[in-house]
């Protein structure tokens, strides 16, 4: 898994970089030298949404993602375990159903061979990060339930228990 984590985190580096890189280059362009490049905001949206889209999983397996735990936090541990297992189980069947989705819009704009507007990349390139993405959290899911089921490490609150202050 140490290796899923480093091509991840280097993809998402990279794409985030290079996004922001093209985003900053429009900017100057239309806003200094008066030209704007209409190319450039179809190129920067997809490079970001797809570090968005891979980092979707490693937010997953650091625990990053926004959680409502006041109830968690404040309850027992039978409904902790409970709440594990619902959680998991919604979570593989989610990114499942995001795969298929994914790759179904994949298929279909390969065959109709649909293209951006702006440059003429084919689209289907675009939505590819929805099937891999749906992989990778399928893989960190079933990465937690391992943890949870067989070495009955329970990873959801890190064993925070932060009380908020006002």
């Amino acid at each position: 898994m140490k290796i899923l984590d480093k091509i991840e985190s280097a993809f998402s580096m990279l794409f985030f970089v290079v996004g922001v890189g093209i985003s900053l280059y429009s900017v100057f362009t239309r806003y200094v030298l008066g030209a704007s490049q209409s190319w450039a905001t179809e190129i920067y949206t997809m490079f970001l949404v797809w570090a968005i889209f891979i980092g979707f999983s490693t937010a997953l397996k650091e625990n990053k993602h926004i959680a409502i735990d006041l109830l968690y936090d404040r309850s027992g541990p039978g409904f902790r375990k409970f709440s594990q297992v619902i959680t998991l189980a919604v979570g593989i069947f989610f990114s499942a159903f995001f795969f298929w989705t994914g790759l179904e819009m994949v298929l279909t704009a390969y065959s109709q061979n649909i293209k951006t507007i702006d440059v003429g990349f084919p689209i289907w390139i675009n939505y590819l990060i929805m099937p891999i993405a749906g992989i990778l959290l399928f893989v960190r899911f079933c990465e937690k339930a391992y943890k949870f089921f067989v070495k009955k490490e329970d990873d959801a609150s890190d064993g925070e228990d932060i009380l908020w202050k006002q």
